[in-house]
């Protein structure tokens, strides 16, 4: 990607206030448009005294995005090529996460403005967040060769670079992004990731460090932070990260099973199912579908002698995930620690044919 050259065209976020003089003329220019908005349904349907493009602008920096989308595609239709408004129109379908139509939409006004930078960098992101990595570092280069990416662009490229599983760019591209940006917290976090994923944890949890000092309730920041304490056997440390992470999550409605499951499996590990228990159940409750939450729970359940809600749990598991060895191993272990030997049998069976299975998929 060619990224560092300087150009006189520049382009703004989806939606970007600047400080200063700037956001004093900016302010003034919400209130103009949302003047004008208003006056858009007040003005007779045929009196045109207020172009649709301009009342799509108006939603637009109102941030009205549904508004916004569908005054933008009959503007586009009533005057094809004579406004922006297929980028603007993506812009706002891209808002929506409707971003199969913000593609479409970017596509074509790009082709039909190729030196349109803002185009194609809005273009590479609603490509990445269509899981189209090489489409969408396309649209980065492209958008490089006429104008200086910003440290977010720089983020999503090392992103794409994760999903094609090429981890040394990632970094390379996501290095230059907390360059650009040193307090982009979910740059140092998505590095922070990487660094972890390819074992070099002393980077880690330095970059999971800073994201905590950016943002110091962020959970999954904190929450991968003890990871990277546990894979460096640092127990203690891992601990009190777990903890601040759970502390953490029970302020957030928005968190998801992952530090409840991940703390649980570290207590676990640890020979504290006692302990693991109560994180399980939490974690279980987040995501009643999740094979892996109800094996846990099983086996902490298990270990705290609560045997039969324990084999409960794991039969939920294997019911969930059936083609997982393992949890057809566990259950079997389950069922032989409580004497169910011809149950215990099966499960060793079936495991021992799902593994074999396994293993000639991988051959071929």
């Amino acid at each position: 990607m060619q990224g560092e050259q300087n150009s006189s065209i520049r382009r703004g976020p989806i939606h970007r206030v600047t400080p200063g003089s700037y956001r004093f003329r900016q302010t003034f220019r919400y209130v103009l448009n949302a003047f004008l908005l208003s006056l858009a349904w007040i003005v007779p349907a045929g009196a045109q005294s207020i172009s649709l493009y301009d009342q799509g602008k108006a939603a637009f920096y109102a941030h009205k995005w549904e508004d916004a989308a569908v005054l933008m595609a009959r503007a586009e239709e009533q005057q094809p090529d004579k406004t922006d408004a297929l980028l603007f129109g993506g812009k706002a379908l891209a808002n929506l996460k409707r971003f199969n139509d913000a593609d479409a939409a970017l596509t074509r006004y790009s082709k039909l403005h190729p030196d349109s930078a803002e185009a194609l960098f809005v273009l590479g992101f609603v490509q990445h967040r269509e899981n189209k990595p090489g489409d969408s570092l396309a649209s980065y280069t492209a958008a490089a060769r006429l104008a200086t990416p910003r440290g977010d662009d720089l983020r999503i490229v090392g992103l794409d670079y994760v999903l094609l599983d090429d981890y040394p760019d990632a970094i390379h591209w996501l290095e230059k992004a907390v360059t650009f940006d040193p307090n982009d917290a979910e740059a140092w976090y998505s590095l922070a990731r990487c660094y972890y994923t390819q074992s070099s944890f002393q980077k880690a949890e330095q970059a999971f460090q800073k994201t905590l000092s950016l943002d110091p309730k962020s959970v999954k920041a904190a929450e991968n932070l003890a990871l990277t304490f546990a894979a460096e056997n640092r127990v203690s440390d891992a601990d009190e990260s777990f903890r601040l992470a759970i502390s953490l999550a029970h302020d957030d409605p928005h968190t998801n099973e992952w530090p409840y499951l991940n703390y649980g499996s570290f207590l676990l590990d640890h020979d504290r199912a006692a302990e693991a228990v109560p994180l399980l159940q939490e974690a279980v409750a987040r995501a009643p579908r999740c094979a892996a939450c109800h094996e846990k729970l099983g086996r902490a359940l298990n270990g705290s002698g609560a045997t039969k809600q324990g084999i409960t749990e794991l039969e939920q598991a294997v019911a969930l995930s059936p083609d997982e060895a393992h949890l057809h191993y566990e259950l079997g272990l389950a069922y032989r620690a409580a004497g169910m030997q011809d149950r215990a049998k099966v499960e060793f069976a079936t495991s021992a044919k799902l593994y074999g299975t396994k293993s000639e998929k991988e051959q071929k």
